[in-house]
């Protein structure tokens, strides 16, 4: 018997243990679940989407913004966490030169690394940071730098600590759980177990792509009109929450007070017209004392802004989409005071010596 005969049956053995992993890995190029193998088209969802699986907006922004900024020559930039995508461009403009470009530079709990990354991804692209509002809730002073979450990883084009092959690792293993594959092949049936299981999102916000800015057209315009009716008592109650004592622990170690520095040198060597604005959060999660000494002694006590402390806006669920998102009218208010120099005051500010 001819050698030959063995070792193409083992091949085609072979080749018939690896179909499966074949078929998972053309299903997973083809539908692309999380939106992170095929280019970026200029839109996240389709027109009539009432249903997404959740994906990474860190990884959307670097892509928005590599599509975009050959027509838009961005020079002005919003960065932070979720709670900085309702800080409306159109709230911005008017405190910004007439010629300034501005984009959302944001993703989902962002990180001081993550803004570092993308303040030097921006450079290394010889992009003039003109203006900067950064959006710092006390939260983002003790998030660790990298996350593996595939939702929260950065994009490896920002983060050098970040690979290729680790970055699309993450993804297809998160994408080889049984439901979401069975999702993809019969919608249909399994459509309540993947948003069970918080693999998808019915939340899908109104889209401005070209300054990669999300908002609830919806909920804006009612709030508008008739609070009451986005406003409902059961809308307060899936919300409500025990305020936390005041004032929080202090997080700005050694490490952060570095990274923090870091932020400020780039946009100090820019000529950056930057301000930082510490916004509330329901329930409370109010900045420490020495904390904001510490910001304000690195970045200028007329460039941060804080807000954490305001007793209506730490206490009352009427200025937030959820527990967490302020609403777009009261971020503009806050874009307005802080470009007023106006601070709101607070019983627990400045009560300690530098």
């Amino acid at each position: 018997m001819s050698t030959r005969q063995p070792f193409k049956r083992f091949v085609l053995l072979c080749l018939l243990a690896l179909l499966p992993v074949f078929m998972l890995v053309a299903l997973y190029v083809v539908k692309d679940p999380f939106h992170v193998v095929k280019p970026y088209q200029g839109r996240v969802y389709n027109p009539g989407d009432t249903i997404a699986l959740t994906i990474n907006w860190g990884h959307v922004t670097i892509e928005s913004y590599k599509y975009f900024d050959p027509e838009g020559h961005f020079d002005s930039f919003i960065f932070g966490s979720s709670l900085s995508g309702y800080y409306r461009i159109k709230d911005w403009k008017p405190y910004l030169p007439a010629d300034a470009r501005p984009f959302h530079f944001n993703a989902s709990r962002e990180t001081l690394n993550g803004i570092l990354n993308k303040l030097n991804y921006l450079t290394s692209r010889g992009v003039e940071i003109k203006n900067a509002l950064i959006i710092m809730e006390d939260e983002m002073l003790r998030r660790k730098p990298l996350d593996s979450d595939v939702l929260f990883v950065q994009h490896p084009a920002t983060a050098r600590e970040v690979s290729w092959w680790y970055f699309h690792q993450l993804y297809f293993n998160a994408f080889r759980r049984p439901e979401l594959v069975g999702y993809l092949l019969y919608p249909k049936a399994l459509t309540q177990t993947v948003l069970d299981k918080g693999y998808a999102t019915t939340d899908i916000t109104n889209r401005i792509e070209n300054i990669n800015e999300g908002y609830y057209a919806w909920a804006d315009s009612v709030i508008a009109v008739n609070p009451s009716e986005f406003f409902t008592p059961e809308h307060i109650a899936q919300y409500s929450l025990p305020l936390m004592e005041l004032p929080c622990p202090p997080k700005v170690n050694s490490w952060v007070a570095a990274m923090l520095r870091d932020i400020a040198h780039v946009l100090k060597k820019q000529g950056t017209n930057y301000h930082i604005i510490i916004p509330p959060h329901y329930g409370y999660e109010a900045i420490d004392s020495q904390d904001l000494y510490i910001l304000e002694d690195i970045f200028g006590e007329n460039r941060v802004h804080d807000y954490s402390h305001d007793p209506e806006l730490g206490s009352q669920l009427c200025h937030y989409y959820d527990d967490g998102h302020l609403i777009a009218q009261d971020c503009a208010r806050l874009i307005d005071s802080a470009y007023h120099a106006v601070s709101l005051p607070s019983p627990y500010l400045k009560t300690n010596n530098r």
